[in-house]
Formats: structure tokens, C-alpha cells, sequence
């Protein structure tokens, strides 16, 4: 566990002015001051009391981290138990970043948060096996209090997830650089089309091509707008023909083309909407 204050003098004026692709999790308390954060390109005020938690190869980018003070968790997927590590995933349908501390009040997170911070004690080389045990189970309460805090606006199915629409999800981040239509899905778990895109809006509101469609878009961002790969190699390493193609379809998708969006997303813009 380190702190805000931390990680910026290890990482010098510089490391935080353009967007990052992490691979591992960073999970933050803020208990000081306030700033905006931008994760996946929807941005996020921070404020006391706020967490926010980044995911592994998702994009995100700092504001003014000058002006926010609070603890900080990196962590890779290694340090949570595999059984609670899927159930925290299979909770929401989307993975949320933010949680503002109204939301927080009446759940168990902020004093998790102050069970977790007292109990770090002394430096990772003199901890013992058994207080690394005691960290690991501490950050897999938070995370599991995290997730069970409910999402306002989320859309809720009436019963529990069929296990066909997690099967589905879970092939989307498995193929989605590969299979851009539904039947190519439906064709692998044995269901009908017709059955996948039913179970999609019972769960998120959106249709099963939608989901598809938005999961192949928040990762052609991500390379747009952290890395220098050309258009056409993007195009190539996600499913497309051609460069022609790929621009096609971003456009249609975000209004913008692949250039125009690298462009404001590296001048601080990032095609964001606001959380």
C-alpha cells in the first residue's frame, strides 16, 4: 500500500501528464483535496472520502494530482483467490470505476478502507507470509464491499444472470479482437442468436451486437490513444480487412475517425463523457 503523495515523487513532474495503460489494478482512497481522473475516456471528479479503482489494460489519465491526497493499492491479478476474484467480476455487467463517498456512507467500504490502511505495519521485506495473508484477505473485502455497492442507473435483470449471458460476456473479452458478429458467438456457446441478444438487454439494455460493438470501440480507443501502432496495424490486430474498413466503422460508431480521435485524446480530450 503506498499514497498519492507517494507514487508522484517516485514518478517525477512527467509521469503523469499523458494517458496510461497499467498492468496491474490501482485501486485509490482520496481523503484530501479535489481533481478529475479519466478512466476508459469517461471522466471522474474526485472528492474526499471517493474511491476509484483501475483496472489492468484499462486507460486512464490523471488531472491535477498535485491537489489530491489519499492511499493507494497496486496490485496485480495474482493477489486475490480465483473464486473471488470471478465473483466480484459476475457482480456487475459493467466493471465500475468510481464510487463517490455518498455512495459509500451506508456500506462497510470506509472503515474496510481504515482496517486495511492500519494494517500494513512495516515494509513489504519484513512482513511475514502470514501478514501478507492478512493484507491479501483485507483487500479482497474491500473489493468484495465494492462491489456489492449498488450502481445507480445500472440496469437490473428481474432474476438471477443466466449462465449463458456470462458465457457470452466472457467470450466478448476472450474474441472480440476476432468475432464482430453475434452468430459467431451463438455458433460457439450453442444458443440462438436470437437467445444471446434477449438475455444482452434483459442485463445491460443494450443488444447482444451492441455489446460487441462497444467492447471492439473501448479497445480501438485504447490503442488510439496509448501507444503509436498506425491505423492500419489497430485495424489488423482487431479483426478488420483493411485500415478502410476499420475507419468505417469507428466512424460510424463514435462520429469520429481513428486519426480526429487520437488527436483530442492526447491533447487531454479523450472523447470522454463526463461520470
Amino acid at each position: 500500500m503506498n499514497t498519492i503523495n507517494g507514487i508522484r515523487d517516485r514518478g517525477g513532474p512527467h509521469e503523469f501528464l499523458t494517458p496510461q495503460r497499467l498492468d496491474f489494478d490501482l485501486l485509490m482512497h482520496i481523503e484530501s483535496g479535489t481533481a478529475g481522473h479519466t478512466v476508459d475516456f469517461t471522466d471522474y471528479p474526485l472528492r474526499a472520502g471517493d474511491v476509484l479503482w483501475v483496472r489492468a489494460g484499462q486507460v486512464h489519465q490523471w488531472g491535477a494530482i498535485d491537489d489530491i491526497e489519499g492511499a493507494v493499492v497496486m496490485f496485480g491479478s495474482h493477489t486475490i483467490d480465483d473464486h473471488t476474484r470471478d465473483l466480484i467480476r459476475s457482480r456487475p455487467v459493467r466493471p465500475r470505476s468510481h464510487w463517490p463517498a455518498r455512495d459509500l456512507e451506508a456500506s462497510p467500504v470506509p472503515r474496510v478502507v481504515e482496517l486495511l490502511t492500519i494494517s500494513i505495519g512495516p515494509s513489504a521485506t519484513e512482513r511475514s507470509a502470514l501478514h501478507e495473508a492478512a493484507l491479501a484477505h483485507g483487500l479482497a473485502l474491500l473489493l468484495v464491499q465494492l462491489a456489492r455497492v449498488e450502481t445507480p442507473g445500472d440496469v437490473t435483470s428481474t432474476g438471477p444472470t443466466h449462465e449463458a449471458f456470462t458465457w457470452f460476456r466472457d467470450h466478448i473479452e476472450e474474441h472480440f479482437h476476432r468475432w464482430h458478429k453475434v452468430s459467431e458467438y451463438a455458433d460457439r456457446l450453442g444458443y440462438s442468436a436470437r437467445t444471446l441478444n434477449r438475455l444482452a438487454r434483459q442485463n445491460t439494455g443494450l443488444s447482444a451486437k451492441e455489446l460487441i460493438d462497444e467492447r471492439v470501440v473501448l479497445e480501438a480507443k485504447r490503442r488510439l490513444s496509448h501507444g503509436d501502432a498506425s491505423v492500419s496495424e489497430i485495424a489488423e490486430e482487431l479483426g478488420f480487412d483493411d485500415a478502410s474498413n476499420f475507419s468505417s466503422y469507428f466512424r460510424r460508431q463514435t462520429h469520429l475517425t481513428p486519426g480526429s480521435f487520437r488527436t483530442r485524446s492526447r491533447v487531454g480530450n479523450g472523447g470522454g463523457s463526463t461520470g
